[in-house]
C-alpha cells in the first residue's frame, strides 16, 4: 500500500509499505478521510516542540484525524465486521497491560498515539490498523467528513467539562482553526447564550458566525479586550477559549475572563510563557486549565454530530486528493490564511 512517510523536517515521501494484517483484535481499515492538522504541518516543517523533545522521532508516518472503512478483521475482533464504517480513539492502547486486561482502556500506561507522540502508524496511508477496543462505529446519519471532524472536536469538549452554560452565559473563542471553529459550534449547541469568535481574518470569522457565532471581532481593527467588556457590561466572559497558540491572545484572554470563571488553552505555544498575569488570575478567582481530548471526548462528541441540526463541515476549505497531500505540505504557506481544515480524501 501507499503511506506518506516524513523522513525529514520538510522532506516527505511516498512510499510502497505492507498492508496492515488483520490479527487477533486488530482490524485492517481502509482510510477514507483523514483531515490535516496544525500538528502535521508542524511535524513536516519540524517546528515542533515534541520533536524537539524527542518524542516524535523521524522518520514519522503522520496523521491522526480520520475515519474508514473496515476491510478485514481478526479472529478475535467483536462488535466489527467487514464494511463498517468507523473512527477512532486518538491513542491506541497496549491491550495487554493490567488496566487493558481489565477493560480500562483510558489508563493505559503504554498508550501510543496516532500519527504523533510514541508514534502509532498515522492515517496517511491508505489503511490502517485500529483495535477494536479503541474503534466506533459511525451513525448512518454522520458522514465520513464529519467523522473525520471528530477528532479535533473532541480535543475542544475538553474545554466544556464541570461547566454550566446557559442563555446568560458568554462563550469566547479565540482563534479560527479547527479547534477554534469546534469550540464555536459546540457552545451554541451546548447552550451558551452569546459566543463571540476573537480572530483575524474575515474569511474564516464569517464561517464561525455560520457555525455558532453570534458576534465576531476581528482582532486586527478592534481591541478585543475592550469589546467584550464592552459586550458584558465591563464583566467579562463566562468562559474563554484560548486556541491560536499566540502568548498575546493569551494574556488577552485572561483580561476577558470575568471574575471566578474559567479560560482553557487547548493551543501548543512551543515554549514557555513569560509575563502571565499570575496576581490578576490570583485576586479575581479566575481558573486557567489546559485541555487536549481524553477519553471518552470522541464518542460524546460523535453524538453530537448526530443531534445537531448545524453542520460543522463549513470549515473544511480545502479538499485535495491523498495523492496531491505531499505538493499540498510543500506548498502550504500560500494557503495560511484561508485554510481552516485541509480534507484529504483517498
Amino acid at each position: 500500500m501507499k503511506a506518506l512517510t516524513v523522513l525529514k523536517p520538510q522532506v516527505a515521501e511516498y512510499q510502497e509499505v505492507p498492508k496492515p494484517a488483520a490479527v487477533g483484535r486488530f482490524m485492517t481499515v481502509k482510510v477514507e478521510r483523514a483531515g490535516i492538522c496544525a500538528t502535521d504541518f508542524s511535524i513536516f516543517s519540524g517546528d515542533c516542540s515534541f520533536v524537539r523533545s524527542g518524542e516524535i522521532v523521524y522518520p514519522v508516518r503522520f496523521g491522526h484525524e480520520w475515519s474508514g472503512t473496515v476491510v478485514e478483521c481478526g479472529d478475535e475482533v467483536r462488535g466489527f465486521r467487514p464494511g463498517d464504517r468507523i473512527y477512532s480513539d486518538s491513542g491506541i492502547s497496549c491491550g495487554k497491560c493490567p488496566d487493558c486486561l481489565a477493560g480500562h482502556y483510558d489508563k493505559c500506561r503504554f498508550t501510543r498515539s496516532v500519527g504523533t507522540i510514541n508514534c502509532w502508524d498515522g492515517c496517511f496511508a491508505e489503511y490502517i490498523s485500529i483495535p477494536d477496543y479503541n474503534a466506533y462505529h459511525i451513525p448512518d446519519s454522520v458522514s465520513f467528513d464529519e467523522a473525520t471532524l471528530i477528532e479535533p472536536s473532541a480535543i475542544s469538549y475538553d474545554a466544556f467539562r464541570n461547566v454550566e452554560l446557559n442563555e446568560a452565559s458568554t462563550v469566547v473563542v479565540i482563534g479560527t482553526g479547527a479547534i477554534g471553529m469546534s469550540a464555536v459550534w459546540l457552545a451554541k449547541y451546548l447552550g451558551a447564550g452569546r459566543v463571540v469568535v476573537v480572530g483575524r481574518t474575515p474569511s474564516k470569522l464569517e464561517i464561525g458566525r455560520k457555525i455558532g457565532a453570534d458576534i465576531a471581532v476581528n482582532s486586527t481593527v478592534t481591541d478585543p479586550v475592550k469589546a467584550i467588556k464592552d459586550l458584558t457590561d465591563g464583566q467579562g466572559a463566562e468562559l474563554v477559549i484560548e486556541t491560536s497558540g499566540s502568548d498575546k491572545a493569551l494574556y488577552q484572554g485572561i483580561y476577558m475572563t470575568r471574575n471566578d470563571c474559567r479560560i482553557c488553552s487547548l493551543s501548543f505555544y512551543e515554549h514557555d510563557l513569560d509575563g502571565v498575569p499570575v496576581d490578576h488570575l490570583v485576586l479575581n478567582k479566575i481558573s486557567l486549565v489546559g485541555g487536549a481530548g481524553r477519553f471518552g471526548n470522541p464518542q460524546k462528541v460523535c453524538g453530537i454530530f448526530e443531534k445537531n441540526p448545524v453542520k460543522l463541515t463549513p470549515i473544511i476549505t480545502h479538499r485535495i486528493k491523498f495523492g496531491e497531500m505531499k505538493d499540498f505540505l510543500e506548498s502550504s504557506a500560500k494557503y495560511a490564511k484561508s485554510k481552516i481544515k485541509v480534507m484529504v480524501e483517498f
